[in-house]
């Protein structure tokens, strides 16, 4: 589960398999020709990794002028539940701990502004059931999906936006 949460917040990994995710199979030609500004290289490295921690999975294969093509889809990669409340704490806890290590390489640059760079964490409470949930997460996936596609342009920045569901406690 370590090697999983490591690929799912290294920044190179996430843009692939967000590629991925807005396309919802992509070979890897399809996805160095998505214009990520990922190395070739870099992205059979990645893509291999994701493979072996079970983030992504071979959704089926092409021939190619001889040679085998595999095409790539997104597998279930959340966090697995257990009975085991300790792990699950783990879990959550390694998770937050690679998004601090990022606001802390942050915080030690030399050019840190954070108005400029936009940064903050928003927290609402809301009350729904699983249906209403589930339609809200549709919503806000379009959202996102609309701008993940789009095209950097030259003063574009790389921004990690993180959607945590924790529990409410008591209404």
């Amino acid at each position: 589960m370590e090697k999983l949460l490591k690929v799912l917040t290294d920044p190179i990994s996430n843009k692939i398999l967000q590629t991925i995710r807005v396309n919802g199979e992509m070979t890897i030609a399809d996805i160095i020709s998505a214009n990520v500004g990922v190395p070739r290289a870099t992205i059979y490295r990645k893509i291999d990794k994701m493979v072996d921690v079970g983030a992504i999975c071979v959704a089926s294969t092409n021939k190619v002028r001889g040679q085998i093509e595999n095409v790539y889809k997104i597998k279930d990669i959340f966090i697995p539940g257990s009975d085991d409340g300790e792990y699950n704490l783990k879990l959550i806890t390694m998770s937050l701990m690679c998004i601090l290590g990022q606001y802390e390489n942050y915080f030690k640059s030399d050019n840190v502004d954070v108005n400029r760079d936009k940064l903050f964490m928003f927290n609402y409470n809301i009350l729904l059931n699983d249906v209403d949930f589930g339609l809200m997460m549709q919503e806000m996936y379009k959202l996102v999906d609309k701008y993940q596609n789009k095209q950097g342009k030259e003063d574009a920045k790389l921004r990690n936006l993180y959607l945590i569901s924790a529990p409410g406690g008591e209404v």
